[in-house]
């Protein structure tokens, strides 16, 4: 009986492996990569990654159909501006602004300070740039091609006291929300460098990702203690754990409509989230591969909540099918 038992497991397993949904693969970066992005509509896909490239792609597959050079380090963040027509990317020392169709530079604003940077964030409407500083500090500037070449900041605070590790905007782009590796997350009012709370965090330990759901109201965060929580935005006070990674927790995106979390931890597997009762939906294999996986930095949901970036270090981004 334990035999037969054994084998019909071995055998649901192999079966709910083969059922799990193929995504397309691009390949092109030479290094990890760090950020992908779905332009509206769906028609473009963007990624930036160690290899100091931004590379445009067709959905439907296929190599890199425009490889953008230009960064003289990482690519730390990509945005598409709402309308489509132009492709946003920040490394530690510059602000580049792309036509996607032509692969054109358009713009280029420099003046950031380099390896004092962590991390960077460009805000949903492709008008503001958060960085996140090594020692805790925060700063926003304003991505105008009217200004010029170099850019200015328009605030300044202390932040945090340790290296700040994640750093996003609401899509607003009135709430900026900061992690750092002594594990604090602060949400800020960016008209006033103010903070609006202080969520619990997790337990001390690093916090690696955050994503505010579409509504502002509510914030994820991801740790090294391999959790998943949402925070009130208001008032930082818990509102879900949800538990079932094994690796550290990397990377965080909401679907549109706000019904979905999706959440990448450091040995590849991607988990959907069910945003009404927390349960878990889904696992995709991500970007599992090798002896421990690869991490997955980056994780987009298209406009139409249809499909699922990621963007991993093994050099591959993939473009996932959301189940129903």
């Amino acid at each position: 009986m334990k035999t037969k038992t054994a084998l019909f497991l071995v055998v649901l397993s192999a079966n709910l492996v083969a059922q799990a949904p193929k995504p397309i693969e691009f390949s092109g970066h030479t290094n990890s990569v760090s950020q992908v992005a779905i332009a509206p509509g769906g028609g473009q896909l963007a990624s930036g990654g160690w290899d100091e490239t931004v590379r445009l792609w067709n959905p439907t597959g296929g190599p890199a159909r425009l490889t953008l050079t230009g960064h003289t380090d990482w690519v730390l963040a990509i945005r598409f501006t709402p309308d489509g027509k132009t492709l946003l990317t920040a490394s530690q020392r510059s602000v580049k602004a792309w036509d996607p169709t032509t692969g054109q530079l358009q713009q280029s604003w420099d003046g950031l300070p380099g390896q004092r940077i962590s991390m960077v964030t460009i805000s949903p409407d492709g008008r503001q740039l958060g960085c996140g500083f090594r020692d805790g500090g925060v700063r926003l500037y304003r991505l105008d091609k009217t200004a010029g070449s170099k850019l200015v900041a328009t605030r300044k605070w202390p932040g945090h006291k340790s290296w700040i590790d994640t750093i996003v905007f609401d899509r607003s782009g009135r709430r900026l929300a900061t992690g750092c590796r002594t594990g604090e997350i602060t949400i800020w009012d960016t008209a006033t460098a103010k903070a609006v709370s202080k969520p619990a965090g997790h337990g001390g330990q690093q916090v690696s990702a955050l994503a505010f759901a579409p509504k502002g109201d509510r914030l994820a965060s991801g740790g090294f203690d391999t959790i998943v929580r949402t925070w009130s935005v208001t008032d930082g006070k818990p509102q879900a754990v949800l538990k079932g990674h094994k690796g550290l927790v990397l990377s965080l995106g909401y679907s549109p409509d706000g019904l979905l979390l999706a959440s990448g931890e450091r040995h590849g597997p991607i988990k959907l989230w069910s945003t009404t009762d927390g349960a878990l939906k889904t696992t995709l294999p991500g970007h599992s591969g090798g002896q421990l996986g690869f991490s997955v930095h980056s994780l987009e949901f298209s406009t139409d909540g249809k499909r699922l970036a990621s963007a991993g270090r093994d050099k591959k981004v993939r473009l996932w099918q959301v189940p129903d």
